[in-house]
C-alpha cells in the first residue's frame, strides 16, 4: 500500500463496501487510518454489512451499522 494517497482534496463520503473482508487486521486498520486522513470533518465512511470497525481502533464514530462519521 502506498504511504500517501495522492488526492488533492478531502472527501465528504467514502464508499468501501465488501473490500476489507479480504485484508488482515493490520492492513485494514492502516487503510481506515488513511481514509480518516482524507475524509472531511463531518464526512462519512460506508463499509459493507459484513464488515465492522473496532471502535477503540478507529477515530470514526459509529452512526448505524456499516456507517461511520468523522468527528
Amino acid at each position: 500500500m502506498d504511504d500517501v494517497f495522492p488526492f488533492k482534496k478531502k472527501f465528504q463520503t467514502i464508499f468501501c463496501r465488501n473490500v476489507m473482508i479480504y485484508f488482515d487486521n493490520t492492513t485494514k486498520m492502516e487503510l481506515v487510518r488513511k481514509f480518516y486522513e482524507v475524509t472531511e470533518s463531518g464526512g462519512y465512511l460506508f463499509i459493507g454489512h459484513s464488515e465492522s470497525l473496532k471502535r477503540e481502533e478507529s477515530n470514526y464514530r459509529y452512526v448505524i451499522p456499516a456507517v461511520y462519521r468523522k468527528a
